[in-house]
Parts: structure tokens; sequence; C-alpha cells
């Protein structure tokens, strides 16, 4: 047994906020393009952790997130840090008053619906940066949809118990303690990373279908599966946020509303270029933190969390509760 302290309890939260992103997964969506956020369950309970400790968490649970879903080097990574670093600092700021005035100014609850709220804030705003400003039209939705999420999240970070202490064993998979092949995965990572940039300059669309083919083709070589239906919302939200900005000649009309020439390509080549970055990205899965740091040790306590959660029986709390030893 292992009590958790300093960097194994940092690493520990960080594991918890990817489990209920597992579990999320698996729960069907009630709206293809929104999520609960269960993960903030986890940010919810750091909350009595030191403001380093808790800040540090809610950046590590993004970057092993989206090294995990393959998303790590495409804008989506940037614009989740953004909204996890706002809104985890304002939950803090939050809970730090709440503490001085003797937990009179918010509840668990009203701390989650602001710090949803400034989640969505910054995600339409760093999404308008490349997408322009037809996406504030999502604001007012994804607000109210944020508000439900925030309470739900609340309710669940209050029926939630943790131990003490885990059973720590360590899965050296996951680490890499060879240091030649540290700088292998480095260069892999440099690669990636300038693949991805270079797509962002090119304006071609016969190229963007190339690349956008090619992508997906090493992707495949990868022994990463294709998921279309994500692909598939996201071309929707691109759509929806670009098309409605007038740009060149009126193709065609529904009602007020005007659908141009320049708008519709705009939107293929942000689609087409987002879509490739991901796919390239999914790479990235083959790549291992050196052994000892956080986000090693953050993806060894997930490994363990979710084999279990993986393996118990009953409803999806009764896995819950075995998975963080609770029965």
């Amino acid at each position: 047994m292992m009590q958790l302290h300093s960097k194994s309890k940092t690493a520990y939260f960080c594991a918890l906020a990817l489990l209920f992103s597992y579990v999320e997964i698996i729960i069907p969506r009630i709206v293809p393009f929104f999520r609960f956020g269960l993960a903030n369950i986890a940010v919810l309970l750091a909350l009595t952790l030191p403001f380093g400790s808790f800040i540090l968490i809610s950046l590590i649970k993004t970057v092993a997130g989206s090294l995990m879903s393959g998303i790590l080097f495409t804008p989506f990574f940037f614009i989740s840090l953004a909204q996890s670093f706002f809104s985890a600092f304002i939950m803090y700021l939050l809970y730090i008053f709440n503490r001085f005035s003797k937990q009179k100014l918010f509840s668990v609850y009203g701390i989650s619906v602001i710090g949803s709220a400034v989640s969505a804030v910054v995600q339409i705003y760093c999404s308008s940066i490349y997408l322009g400003e037809g996406t504030f039209i999502l604001l007012g939705p994804m607000l109210i949809f944020n508000t439900v999420s925030g309470i739900i999240t609340a309710f669940f970070s209050t029926k939630i118990f943790l131990p003490e202490e885990i059973n720590l064993q360590i899965d050296t998979c996951i680490f890499e303690k060879d240091s030649s092949r540290t700088k292998l995965h480095l260069l892999i990572a440099v690669i990636i990373l300038t693949e991805c940039a270079l797509v962002f300059f090119i304006k071609s669309l016969c190229l963007l279908i190339i690349v956008f083919i090619s992508a997906f083709i090493i992707q495949k070589l990868c022994k990463r599966k294709i998921y279309i239906l994500p692909h598939f919302y996201l071309w929707i939200f691109i759509f929806i946020s670009t098309v409605f900005v007038p740009d060149g000649k009126v193709i065609f009309k529904i009602w007020k509303i005007s659908f141009t020439q320049g708008a519709l390509i705009t939107a293929l080549q942000k689609s087409l270029r987002l879509s490739a970055v991901s796919a390239f990205s999914q790479c990235a899965v083959c790549l291992r933190p050196p052994e000892g740091t956080i986000l090693a040790l953050t993806l060894q306590y997930y490994r363990k969390l979710s084999d279990t959660f993986r393996s118990a029986q009953g409803n999806i709390f009764k896995r819950i509760e075995t998975a963080l030893g609770q029965q």
C-alpha cells in the first residue's frame, strides 16, 4: 500500500479525470456536439489541494487525455488546455473566497457551474480565432448545456469518496527507460508536430484532399482504428460556424441566410485541415513518457483504475466504486 502524497496524489487525481472521461465515452450522448465533461468531477474533488497541484492536475489531465485520444497535436488540444487552465483558475479562486467566507458564498454547484461557463466562453473564443466570428452563434446553447453539465458533475462529486491509500503495482510497459528510444519518441513527436503545422499553410483544395487521404492511410499503418463519426461531427460544427459569414458569390439563399461560394470553400478547407491534423495526431499514441514523470504515473494509475472498472460487475456506479476501492 502506498499513501497518496505529492507527485503520486497529483497523478492519481489526473488518472481519475481520465477514468471519468472513459466512463463518459461509453455513455450514449444526448447531443452529438456536446460532452458533459465528467472529468471535471476529479477537478472538483481536487479543490482541497494546494493551488500549484490543482492547476497541474487540470493541465496534465488535458495532456494525458489528448495523448490517449490522439488529438495532442491538433488545435483542439490548445483549446482544451486554455479551457482547463482558465476554468480551473476561476474555480480555485471561488473556492478560496468561499473558504474565507466560511462556505457562505458558493456551494460546489455554484463553483462547478461558473467553471463550466468559463470553459464554454474560452472554447468559443479560441475556436473563433480560427473558425471566425460565426462560432459565437453557438455560445448561447453551449452556456445552457454547460450549466446542466456543471450541475451534474457537482452532484456526482458529492457522492464519491476517495480512499486514503491505493495498491500501487507499476506497469513498466507505459514507461520509457531506454534513453535512445526516448530520443526516437522525441523525434516522432517533432515529425508529427511539423506535419500538423504544415497542413495549415496549404490552400489548394486538391492538395488538401491528398493530404487528408494520406493522413488516414498513415493512421491505419500505425494500427490506429479510424472513427468516422467524430470527423462527421467536426465537419458539421465547422460548416455551421463558417457558412453563415458571407464571402463572395451567393450560391443560394434560405430565407434571409445567404450561402456564398467563398464561405463554403473556406469551411471545406478548414474541415480538411482539422481532420488531417487529427488523423496525424493519432500516431502520437505510440509515444511513451519517461519513467518517473507525473504523466507516466498518471497513465499507470489510469491503467489500473480502468482495468478494474472494465472487469467489475454491476452498473456503472458500482463499477466506479469498485475501481476506487470503495467495496
